[in-house]
C-alpha cells in the first residue's frame, strides 16, 4: 500500500457500496485520495464513508442511481460543490442480467443492461472530462468492462454487448482527451468475488433447483446459460475484489500517467486460452 500515493486527489467511485467498487474506496482513502462514495444503498455507503474517516481519510457519500441522468449529474455537481475539482473517476457500477439468448430477450431486459452499463458510462465520462478539463494536470479515468469486452459469454447478448460498448468508449475517450491530459483506461475482469456475481450465479442455480423440482432435465437450460462457457481462469480461481481494485489504482495513479486507451484484461489468464 502507498500511503499517499492519491494525497490532495479527488477521486468519485461509482458502484462504490459493495464489491470491487467498495474495495477500491476503502485503499484509496487508505492511500490519501478524498473518496467520493456513488451508489444506492445509503446504509452501505455511509458505513464505508465511516469506515475511511474513522482511519483519517476523507470521504462523502452520495446516493446515486447510475440509470437515472439526472442522478449522475448531480454527483458531479455535489462534487464539485464540496471539493472544487475532480482528479479521478472510477466508473465500475453494472448489472449482469438474466442469462437468456437474444431470441428470448424482452426490450426490458436489453435496455436494463445497456442503461447501466454503458448509457451510464457515457453520462459519468460525459461529466467527468467537462471538469476534468479545467484541471491544469488533466485527470484519469477508469472503467470497469469484463472479459465480455473481448469475447463473448454463452446467452449474455446485452451483458456482452454493453461491454464491448464500454472498451470502444475508453477507447474514443481516450483519443478525444489525450490533448487535455486526460487519460482513459478500461481493465476487464473474469469471475471475481463480488456480490454481483454470486447474485448472478445463484439465479442460474435457482432456476436448475426449480427445473428438477418439476421433473424437468435442466440440461437444456444449462447449455443456453451463461455457465455453458468456460468458466476457469489459468490461476483456478476467482479474484477478490482487492486484487481487482489494486489494478485498477495503478491506473488511476500518476505512475500510470503515460498509459491512455488499455484495455486490460484483468483476468487471472482467462483470455490467454
Amino acid at each position: 500500500m502507498f500511503t499517499e500515493r492519491f494525497k490532495d486527489k479527488v477521486m468519485v467511485v461509482t458502484g462504490g457500496t459493495s464489491g470491487i467498487g467498495k474495495a477500491v474506496c476503502i485503499r484509496a482513502g487508505a492511500e490519501g485520495a478524498t473518496v467520493v462514495i456513488a451508489g444506492r444503498n445509503e446504509e452501505r455507503g455511509k458505513a464505508i464513508e465511516q469506515t475511511i474517516t474513522d482511519n483519517e481519510g476523507k470521504a462523502l457519500f452520495v446516493r446515486c442511481d447510475v440509470t437515472k441522468k439526472e442522478d449522475i449529474i448531480a454527483l458531479y455537481a455535489k462534487t464539485m460543490e464540496v471539493y472544487g475539482r475532480i482528479d479521478i473517476a472510477i466508473n465500475n457500477a453494472g448489472i449482469v442480467g438474466d442469462s437468456k439468448k437474444i431470441e428470448d430477450l424482452t426490450d426490458d431486459d436489453w435496455f436494463s443492461v445497456v442503461n447501466a452499463n454503458l448509457n451510464a458510462m457515457f453520462y459519468c465520462i460525459r461529466e467527468e472530462v467537462k471538469y476534468m478539463m479545467k484541471n491544469e494536470n488533466g485527470g484519469s479515468i477508469v472503467n470497469t468492462a469484463s472479459v465480455a469486452g473481448i469475447r463473448a459469454t454463452p446467452a449474455g447478448p446485452a451483458y456482452v454487448a454493453s461491454k464491448h460498448g464500454v472498451v470502444g468508449l475508453t477507447k474514443s475517450t481516450a483519443m478525444d482527451y489525450a490533448g487535455k491530459n486526460i487519460t482513459c483506461n478500461a481493465i476487464c475482469p473474469a469471475g471475481t468475488d463480488t456480490p454481483l456475481t454470486e447474485a448472478a450465479k445463484e439465479k442460474i442455480y435457482a432456476i436448475i433447483a426449480d427445473l428438477k423440482a418439476q421433473g424437468k432435465d435442466p440440461q437444456e437450460f444449462m447449455k443456453n446459460s451463461m455457465i455453458a462457457g468456460k468458466t476457469e481462469t489459468l490461476q483456478h480461481r476467482n479474484a477478490t475484489s482487492e486484487e481487482q481494485a489494486a489494478t485498477i489504482l495503478y491506473f488511476a495513479s500518476d505512475e500510470a500517467r503515460h498509459i491512455t486507451g488499455s484495455i486490460v484484461a484483468s483476468d487471472g489468464g482467462f483470455t490467454v486460452y
